[in-house]
């Protein structure tokens, strides 16, 4: 299996010190208590960065991810979806809790959460790992700017190509891709959004203390968390399959307003119609469990 590098394009005004920080977390796979949100966002990160095999045949092209540090044009035509009135709701900043471990030893309660948000085998192997706190927090961050936290997340990559069909101007991507896709979206679907949010409230201050380690002010992790659920919630699902271009080893969406959009919400479009229905489904469920309190 390949290491897929992570895209963060464009990161305009990041201070060094931020910076250094997120370059000392990479890690291999998120798995937190409050993993609601990321095993629910994880489903959209898992496309192959392979270019594609030398003059193969159009119907069995690999679609590779844009290279480092591409930007990302201004979103031209895509009207957005109005933002959910939930994330625009008052946030109570966690209150410190004494009953809870240090924030280095607190693998053990998050695992014990987590196991109560889903027994999906896909969702519990991403618990297997140390630093789980900090893992969520670190994709929570990277997905509320709209990238790809593929580095993370390299090991749930599915097997198989990812193909197209026909040739340009019609080409498109093959359904026969979107089936990879399945096992991640069911393990999303597995989740209970009440045990998800109540898991994560055990655990908010812990959350809130390793995202001022990240290098922003006290306060504003949930906000951050609200934000990469609203983005990925408000993704345009297309029924169709959509047409692709070919460019310099990768392929990208013949229309600039799909192009256009972030590379998670790309993402989740690859995963096609059928998953990332399902996907979003789970996280507006989840999203009427966090402003439900």
């Amino acid at each position: 299996m390949s290491v897929i590098e992570k895209a963060r394009p464009g990161r305009g005004g990041e201070t060094p010190g931020r910076e250094r920080a997120r370059r000392r977390r990479r890690w291999p796979v998120l798995g937190l208590a409050a993993a609601f949100a990321v095993a629910a966002l994880a489903a959209f990160w898992w496309v192959q960065r392979e270019p594609p095999a030398p003059e193969p045949a159009p119907a069995e092209q690999a679609l590779a991810e844009p290279p480092l540090g591409a930007a990302q044009p201004a979103l031209p035509e895509v009207e957005p979806a109005p933002e959910p009135e939930l994330a625009a709701e008052p946030i109570v900043e966690p209150a410190p809790d004494a009953s809870l471990p240090k924030r280095g030893e607190s693998d053990g309660l998050a695992r014990d959460l987590a196991r109560q948000v889903s027994s999906h085998p896909l969702f519990l192997a991403t618990l297997k790992e140390a630093g789980l706190i900090d893992r969520f927090v670190v994709i929570v961050d990277n997905l509320a700017e709209g990238f790809v936290p593929r580095r993370e997340l390299a090991y749930l990559k599915p097997r198989g190509r990812f193909l197209v069909l026909g040739s340009e101007p019609e080409q498109r991507i093959d359904p026969a891709s979107y089936p990879r896709y399945a096992p991640l979206a069911e393990a999303v679907a597995s989740l209970d959004a009440r045990e998800a949010v109540a898991a994560y409230r055990r655990v908010a201050p812990l959350c809130e203390e390793s995202y001022r380690a990240l290098g922003y002010p006290e306060g504003g992790f949930e906000r951050r968390l609200r934000a990469a659920l609203a983005l990925l919630a408000s993704t345009p699902i297309l029924d169709e399959d959509p047409a692709v271009v070919a460019e310099t080893k990768r392929y990208e969406f013949a229309d600039p307003a799909l192009e256009s959009l972030s590379d998670s919400q790309k993402q989740l479009l690859r995963m096609g119609p059928a998953n990332a229905k399902r996907v979003q489904a789970k996280l507006r469920e989840i999203q009427a469990a966090l402003a439900a309190r």
